[in-house]
C-alpha cells in the first residue's frame, strides 16, 4: 500500500521536476513475467523513481544493505519493497547474509516479479559507465538454475541519460533495451559457471553503453558539454518524427565519441578548440546574452503579441502563484539545509519538494474549506497542482520576454559587439562542421574494417 501511495505522489513530483521526459523501448518490458531491469546509476534515489513512474509493472530494488541496520526503517524500507544486499567494500562483516538477499531474488523471479538492479553498485553523477558487479547475472542465471532453465528471465538493459539530474526543470531521456534471455546460457552455464557469469555482464555492459552517454576522459567532459550546448541545435533535425531528447541523446553520443578521437590524435587542436569555445560563451556572458539569441540572425520577437500573452494570463498566474509559492520556497530552503553528496541532490530536492507540496497544498485546502465549504476546499485542492504547472510556464515566457527587451537594448547600444560575437559564432561552427566531417570520413574508412 505505502508503495503504491508513493508511487503515485511521484508521479506528479516527476513531471512538475523535469521539464521534459522522454521514454524509448518501454514496449520491450512485457507485460508478465520473471525480469531483471539493469541500469546505470547517475543520481541516487532519483533513478528508481523516474523508472519506478514509467514502468507498468510492481518493481523490487535491491538496496544498499546498511540502510537496514534499524529495525523501524528495515521495515519501513520492506514495504518500498527494496531489498537489502552487502557489498564487501561498504559492509565486509555482513556480506555473508547475500545469501538470504539472492534467496529472497530467487523467490521473487520464481513468482514472476520484477528487480530493479543498478550492476555498478554506486551512484556517481558522472557520463560514464563504472565497473559492473556481477550480482544481477548471478541472481538470474541462479534462478534459472533453479528451474532447469525454464523459468524465462530476462534481463533489460536501461540507459538513464540527464541533462543535469540536480536542476530542476531539466531533461531526462530513458532509454529501453531489447530483453537479454539469459536460457541462452543454460549450456555454457553447465559448463563453466564462472565464464557464463563474465560473458553474461559482457553483454549487458555493451547494451548499456549503446545507451548511455559515456565520456571516457573526464578531461573532456566539460568540452563536449560546451559544444552540445553550441552546435547540437545546429545539428537537430526538427523535420523528423523523433523527439527531440532522443535525437539529442545520438548527437551527444556522436559528439562525445568524435572529441575523444579527436584527442587521442590532434590533442593541441582540442586544446586551442576549448580555448576558443570558453572565450565566446564568456564574452556573450558579460552581455548577459544567450548563445541561441547570437544563432539567429534576428533576435527580436513579436513583442507585441507576447506583451499581449502575458497580460492576459497574468490573473491566473497570480492565482497560481499565491498558493504556489509558499510550498516552491520552502521546499527550496529545506533541500537547502539537508546536506548531501552530489549524487543525492536531485533526489532530496525531488522529495523534499513533494512533501512539501503536499502538505502545504492540504493546509491551503484546509484553510479555504474553512472559509467557505469542503467541496470549494476539495475543488481548490485539485486545482493547485496544474495552476502551479501554468505558473512555471508563465514565468518561463516572462523570462523569455525579458531576455528579448535585454537584447534590443544591448543591441541599440554595442551592436558591434553583437556582430563580432556573431562572426565569432560562425567561425566555432565552421571549425566543428569541418571536425565533423573529418571524423566521418575517418568513420567510412575504418567501417569496413570492423564489418
Amino acid at each position: 500500500m505505502l508503495y503504491r501511495i508513493l508511487n503515485w505522489l511521484f508521479i506528479f513530483a516527476v513531471k512538475g521536476y523535469f521539464r521534459s521526459i522522454s521514454i524509448r523501448g518501454l514496449e520491450q518490458i512485457p507485460a508478465r513475467g520473471p525480469l531483471l531491469l539493469a541500469a546505470n546509476h547517475t543520481s541516487a534515489f532519483m533513478d528508481p523513481i523516474v523508472l519506478g513512474v514509467h514502468i507498468r509493472r510492481t518493481l523490487y530494488f535491491l538496496s544498499r544493505g546498511s540502510a537496514f541496520r534499524k529495525k523501524f526503517v528495515a521495515s519501513l524500507l520492506g514495504k518500498l519493497h527494496m531489498i537489502p544486499v552487502f557489498r564487501p567494500e561498504f559492509e565486509p562483516e555482513d556480506v555473508g547474509r547475500n545469501q538470504a538477499t539472492f534467496a529472497r531474488c530467487f523467490d521473487h523471479l520464481s513468482a514472476g516479479k520484477v528487480i530493479l538492479i543498478f550492476p555498478e553498485g554506486v551512484s556517481k553523477t558522472e557520463r560514464r559507465l563504472r565497473p559492473l558487479k556481477t550480482g544481477i547475472a548471478r541472481i538470474g542465471l541462479g534462478a534459472e538454475q533453479r528451474h532447469d532453465f525454464q523459468l524465462g528471465v530476462n534481463i533489460i538493459p536501461i540507459g538513464i541519460n540527464y541533462s543535469n539530474p540536480h536542476q530542476f526543470q531539466s531533461d531526462v531521456f530513458v532509454n529501453v533495451g531489447r530483453p537479454i534471455p539469459l536460457d541462452a546460457f543454460r549450456e555454457s552455464f553447465t559448463r563453466d559457471e564462472k565464464a557464463t557469469v563474465y560473458e553474461v555482464m559482457d553483454l549487458l555492459r555493451s547494451e548499456l553503453e549503446k545507451r548511455t552517454v559515456i565520456i571516457k576522459d573526464e578531461r573532456l567532459a566539460g568540452l563536449v558539454e560546451l559544444i552540445e550546448k553550441l552546435y547540437r541545435s545546429e545539428l537537430r533535425d526538427d523535420t523528423l518524427p523523433a523527439d527531440k531528447l532522443r535525437q539529442d541523446f545520438y548527437l551527444s553520443k556522436d559528439i562525445a565519441a568524435a572529441v575523444q578521437w579527436f584527442d587521442e590524435n590532434d590533442p593541441d587542436k582540442v586544446m586551442a578548440f576549448d580555448r576558443r569555445i570558453r572565450s565566446y560563451l564568456r564574452h556573450a556572458d558579460r552581455l548577459n546574452l544567450r548563445d541561441t539569441q547570437l544563432k539567429d540572425s534576428d533576435s527580436r520577437t513579436a513583442l507585441f503579441r507576447d506583451i499581449l500573452l502575458l497580460i492576459l494570463g497574468f490573473p491566473l498566474f497570480l492565482a497560481g502563484w499565491i498558493v504556489n509559492v509558499i510550498p516552491f520556497k520552502l521546499a527550496e530552503w529545506v533541500s537547502r539545509k539537508i546536506r548531501v553528496r552530489e549524487d543525492f541532490v536531485g533526489s532530496i530536492r525531488l522529495a523534499a519538494g513533494m512533501f512539501v507540496f503536499l502538505i502545504v497544498y492540504l493546509l491551503e485546502a484546509g484553510v479555504i474549506s474553512w472559509w467557505t465549504s469542503w467541496p470549494v476546499g476539495f475543488a481548490s485542492l485539485l486545482l493547485f497542482y496544474p495552476a502551479g504547472v501554468y505558473t512555471l510556464h508563465y514565468l518561463k515566457a516572462a523570462w523569455k520576454f525579458r531576455y528579448s527587451l535585454d537584447y534590443l537594448f544591448i543591441w541599440r547600444k554595442r551592436k558591434h559587439l553583437i556582430e563580432r560575437l556573431r562572426t565569432i559564432r560562425s567561425e566555432l561552427i565552421r571549425a566543428l562542421e569541418d571536425g565533423r566531417r573529418q571524423y566521418e570520413q575517418i568513420k567510412s574508412a575504418d567501417s569496413p574494417k570492423h564489418s
